[in-house]
């Protein structure tokens, strides 16, 4: 396995660890799981070891960090569940507390708030709340983070100390101070400070309101929108994301949350709506101290207390929200940016690396073209004195030939005049007889005969020559137009990859703006272009086997829907199912569990059909798109609105039937979005192939034979 791909790996297992490791740390903060008896001792909550039960907070941290770190035997998840373990404890430690201690620090800490709150608005009165309290957020390093702490949560104590001073100076005028104090203002408030960083905020930031009016119709309470209030607040420069009004089944419940930004201007606006409320006398405590409340409206930013309410505003803050410190913050900011700058750097490694791969293979790319050019030119070179060869084998052939038939001219001429001084010599004779006379014609014609063989040989002779030089000529042309082409093919194909080379190169070395850059790897891409078109006309015998492909896949289908006709009523473990359709068994179970008798069938009846339609519906398509790896991957979308409405209000059974029917529809039919029948093998649950439909088929006819012997 390649370096690289090892990355990859170790970075999913590493992210699948931490969702899982968060996933047990809530439990655990949620007080779903202890890890304290009813005796006051620690233990482990994830280990089976019945011998050693009770730990120390140290001891504890240190089982858990060895199992979740360094232990070789232990699982996956048990790895997760102690290093959630590991987290949690880390968490009560950073707060400065032991479990046991947790309690009484929080009262005191309530305690401190209250007192807190109670300056704040006595010194508002005294006019001695200054503007610079609401000092926007404008860098996160960590000194300014405590500045801005001191500014916005802590300005009451500032100014008590500083009031105390001045009512020093006044009751004793006549004492000087000649040297500094010495506590200084920013060394006390830093434990103030560190309260306040330590503090448990439900992030991000949420801001509960009280008071809202309602009036009771048709039998539910009503109130105004949350539309109305955001834009009031806006106005004002609170800027909230959203304002969600608090129902239950009784109607609207006189609360409201209000969202604000996940970063550190959310935080500042959040803490500024806080103290304005509180300046005005609306806060928290006076909401929680007045018993006339009056019609305006209290607000206060959501803590520990309203985050483990029950009710709906706490449900809603543990939906939406976690508590977290300020200081909780700060270090998951941190390691965010550490986490994305380790990422930056990885990946400037591995592209670095291709970018040496890339040039290794031009490198390769170019030699092999330079040895394929000195094997064209080695075999030019073999060609060009295979032809002087075979020219000259050629010319020596056509003089032996010219050669033999003047010799044969020179013998057959010679004949002839011996036949005409025999001629003549039979002329002189007179005592020839006839029989010697047609004997010597006949010869005479048989020598003119066989003089016309002779002549009509040489023709022939002489036109096979020019044909086979003819033909010659022709292969010799033939011979190079192949060799043209395949040069032509290699150098192509050479050309093609030199020119993928070069594009990938300027894809990941080329520099933004660098307009000649982009000018020639435009160029590049379009003459790739047009190579690989050339390419592509010598591989078009691949549409014939298509074709034959396609008319099988044809054949094929025209079986199975035959095949599905005949068993569309069966009800035998290979049957016909509709894909898509919705299935009201678990609508008729969740429904009868809150309405009685009539009134169920009918709630069932609109429902179903209510979600019948959801999923007819072509633009609602609750699905998003997830890369896994390098692959884009389609998942369902679970916080989609109607899905989610569904779920609370009817329950898990109900939301895994809309979401197989839907499944179903984005599978076999995402485009019609209505159920299509498919061959259905019910025992497995899964499509069943042709060949299980034809062996249940058989089946079927082997018994109905047997039927009808008996």
């Amino acid at each position: 396995m390649s370096w690289p791909k090892k990355l990859r790996t170790d970075r999913r297992y590493d992210s699948e660890l931490d969702d899982l490791k968060y996933e047990y740390y809530k439990d655990l903060r949620d007080e779903k799981v202890r890890i304290q008896s009813s005796h006051g001792f620690l233990f482990c909550p994830y280990c089976p070891d019945k011998r050693r039960r009770e730990y120390e907070f140290h001891e504890l941290m240190s089982h858990s960090s060895r199992i979740g770190k360094y232990s070789k035997s232990s699982t996956f998840k048990e790895k997760a569940k102690h290093l959630g373990l590991l987290k949690y404890l880390q968490r009560l430690e950073d707060r400065g507390e032991k479990f046991s201690e947790q309690k009484s620090r929080d009262q005191e800490k309530a305690d401190v708030c209250r007192d807190a709150g109670s300056k704040s608005w006595k010194l508002q009165r005294s006019g001695n709340y200054g503007k610079s309290a609401y000092k926007m957020w404008s860098d996160r390093e960590s000194g300014e983070i405590d500045d801005l702490i001191e500014d916005v949560l802590l300005p009451d104590e500032k100014n008590e100390s500083v009031k105390n001073d001045e009512n020093l100076t006044s009751k004793s005028p006549s004492v000087k101070f000649t040297e500094p104090p010495l506590v200084s203002y920013s060394t006390a408030d830093e434990p103030s400070i560190s309260r306040a960083k330590d503090e448990l905020i439900v992030w991000p930031l949420m801001a509960v309101v009280a008071n809202i009016p309602v009036v009771f119709q048709n039998g539910k309470y009503v109130g105004e929108s949350g539309s109305r209030l955001r834009d009031e607040w806006t106005a004002k420069g609170y800027n909230p994301l959203r304002v969600h009004m608090c129902w239950t089944f009784r109607g609207h419940t006189g609360f409201a949350i209000v969202e604000f930004k996940k970063d550190w201007t959310g935080f500042t606006n959040a803490m500024t709506f806080e103290k304005d409320f509180e300046i005005d006398h609306h806060g928290k405590r006076d909401w929680e101290m007045k018993r006339d409340k009056g019609n305006e409206l209290y607000a206060w930013v959501a803590r520990e207390e309203d985050f483990k309410l029950k009710g709906p505003i706490g449900e809603y803050l543990r939906k939406n929200g976690d508590l977290k410190t300020i200081s909780g913050k700060e270090t998951e900011d941190k390691r965010k940016d550490n986490f994305l700058m380790s990422n930056l750097a990885n990946e400037l490694v591995i592209k670095s690396q291709k970018c040496e791969q890339l040039k290794k293979k031009i490198s390769r790319t170019e030699v092999l073209l330079s040895n394929v050019m000195k094997q064209k030119e080695d075999m030019i070179e073999g060609y060009n004195e295979e032809m002087k060869k075979m020219q000259q084998i050629q010319n020596a052939e056509l003089q032996h030939v010219l050669n033999e038939h003047k010799r044969s001219n020179l013998q057959l001429e010679a004949r002839k005049q011996e036949l005409m001084m025999r001629e003549n010599d039979l002329k002189q004779r007179e005592a020839l007889t006839e029989s010697e006379k047609q004997k010597l014609n006949q010869q005479k014609e048989m020598n003119e005969k066989a003089i016309q063989e002779q002549q009509n040989a040489d023709d022939k002779l002489l036109k096979l020559a020019e044909d086979q030089k003819k033909e010659k000529e022709a292969l010799h042309k033939k011979i190079i137009e192949l060799e043209s082409k395949l040069d032509q093919k290699q150098a192509l194909e050479l050309e093609i990859e030199r020119m993928r080379g070069a594009v990938e190169v300027m894809t990941h070395m080329g520099e933004v703006g660098d307009t000649e850059a982009e000018k020639k790897k435009k160029l590049i891409e379009e003459e790739l272009q047009e190579k690989q078109e050339e390419l592509d006309a010598l591989e078009t015998v691949n549409q014939t086997l298509t074709i034959k492909q396609r008319l099988g896949n044809d054949e094929v289908q025209d079986a199975r829907k035959e095949m599905m006709q005949g068993l569309k009523d069966s009800r035998a473990f290979i049957c016909v199912k509709r894909m898509g359709e919705l299935d009201e068994k678990p609508f008729h179970i969740a429904v009868k569990r809150k309405f009685p008798g009539k009134q169920a069938a009918v709630k069932v009846a609109e429902l179903s059909s209510l979600w019948e339609n959801h999923l007819r519906d072509p633009d609602w398509h609750p699905y998003k798109v997830v890369m896994d790896g390098e692959v884009a991957k389609e998942i369902l979308d679970e916080s989609d609105e109607k899905l989610s409405g569904l779920k609370a209000e009817y329950g898990d059974e109900v939301y895994q039937a809309v979401v197989k029917a839907l499944n179903e529809v984005n599978e076999y039919n995402p485009s019609g979005r209505y159920p299509l029948p498919e061959l259905w093998n019910a025992k497995e649950g899964r499509r069943a192939t042709l060949k299980e439909g034809v062996e249940y088929i058989h089946k079927l006819w082997k018994q109905n034979k047997r039927k009808k012997t008996f």
